[in-house]
Order: C-alpha cells, then structure tokens, then sequence
C-alpha cells in the first residue's frame, strides 16, 4: 500500500469520521445501495470506447465493492483513498489491485489512467479551491480522451430530503456485536448538515457510543459543468443518479481530450 500526506480538510474528515475508521467494518451492513447498475453503467461506456480492460483509478474507493466488481468485468482497477481502514477492507477486496492512502486534492500519484471513477467523495469538498483541486488532479491523471465518471448529490434534491428526522438502522457484526446507526440530516447555507450517532452493543449487553457531525456541500449542474470545463474536461453529461436509491444525485460523465 502506497501512504502519500493527507492534506485537505476533507480528507482529514475522512479519517475521523466513525464510518469510515472506528466503524469501517460495519460500512458494507449498512450502506446497501447496489453495485451493479453503477458497474454497468461505467463498464457499457468503457466498451462503447473501445475500452475491454481499461486502467482505472476509483478515487474514494471506500470499501471496494465497485472496484470489485469492475475488476470482474475484465478492467485493471487501482484503489484510492484517505481512509486507511477502508483501504484495508478494499485491499482485501481486490488483492491484485494498487492501494494508495491519499487525498484526491494532492494524490502525487505518477501513473495515468483511462478512466477514473469517484462516487460520492466530491460532496464532502465544501470548499472551492479543494473541489477544483480534485478535478484538477483527475485531468492531470488521464489519458488522452480519459473517461470521468462521478456520483454526486444534487442540490435541490438533496435540500428537500434534509428535513431534519432521524433515519435509523443497525447492523449484526462478526462477533455477536449490532451497531446501532442514526443520522439526522439538516439544511444550513447551502450545506447539508449530517448529525450522526454510532451505538455498539455487544454481546452482554454493554455498549459504547460515538457522535458525529459533518458538513456536504451539494452540486449543481451548472457548477459541475463550469468547475470540469475549468480543469480542461469535455463532452460533459449529467444525468439522473445510477445505483441510487433516492433521487438526490447525479451520475456524471466526462472526457480528457487529446
């Protein structure tokens, strides 16, 4: 595994937050939206390419599940990202694959690819500089006619849904252990305020709790179009979210040219 310096905020955030270090194990229990539609979406656009086996980057790879099932598809998939613990779980995963601990702002990664893959990690880029840093890097990480696929919230949708409830869920863990898991999601200036509340309870009956909150910063079409055109991306398409099962996101795609 490659350990580059982790240096946004973001990714700073990354290796905080319970999901994705304290709880790491739990994350495939409780985020259950399905891998294929979002596989097959990528891997019909590769092929319509003329791309078999393309080399991909999956930026924010969490657990690897769609790396997985990429790499099933005949595709070379290197893994990428700020959480080491996720990292580990992906590595597992998908044990031919490159691992890289870093930041999506800064990755300092000296291949290129054909295609890059991110879903999600651009919604905790609140801030400007850091959301036109990661575009910048994965424009720096292509290929001629590299192929950019993104999954991202969309902001109106995404408002109507942070209605300030309570969503809970739990999960049964190796060990006779459930974590209990509940957020709350929230509508402050244009972010999206995410409360969070991880209870562990083991088998006798003891039990831990940890709380979170953090901060997303939504998208629009037109900022996604105006921030990829920037960083020298064309023949740009943003459509409704693929493998979701809420209607607040986006599936984007979108291509280095020569």
């Amino acid at each position: 595994m490659n350990t580059a310096l982790v240096t946004s905020r973001s990714a700073k955030i990354t290796t905080e937050r319970p999901f994705y270090d304290l709880h790491a194990d739990a994350y495939d229990a409780l985020i259950t939206d399905p891998v294929q539609p979002w596989v097959d979406a990528v891997d019909d656009r590769l092929r319509a390419a003329g791309l078999s086996s393309a080399s991909v980057l999956d930026a924010g790879c969490g657990t690897g599940r769609h790396a997985q099932a990429l790499l099933e598809r005949g595709h070379r998939v290197s893994l990428l990202d700020a959480s080491p613990r996720l990292l580990t779980i992906a590595s597992s995963r998908c044990p031919g694959s490159s691992a890289h601990q870093t930041d999506i702002c800064a990755p300092k990664l000296r291949e290129t690819f054909e295609a890059i893959m991110c879903r999600g990690v651009l919604n905790d880029l609140v801030l400007d500089e850091e959301r036109d840093a990661a575009l910048g890097s994965f424009a720096a990480l292509l290929g001629d006619n590299g192929l950019l696929f993104l999954d991202v919230r969309e902001i109106v949708e995404t408002r109507q849904r942070a209605d300030g409830q309570w969503r809970r869920t739990e999960a049964a863990l190796d060990g006779g252990e459930t974590l209990k898991f509940a957020s709350r999601p929230l509508w402050r200036a244009d972010r999206l305020v995410v409360e969070e509340r991880y209870e562990l309870v083991g088998r006798d009956g003891s039990s831990s709790v940890h709380d979170y909150v953090f901060e997303m910063r939504p998208w629009t079409r037109d900022e996604l179009t105006a921030r990829l055109t920037a960083a020298g991306f064309s023949d740009i398409g943003t459509v409704q979210g693929v493998g979701r099962r809420t209607p607040d996101r986006l599936f984007v795609t979108a291509r280095r040219p020569v």
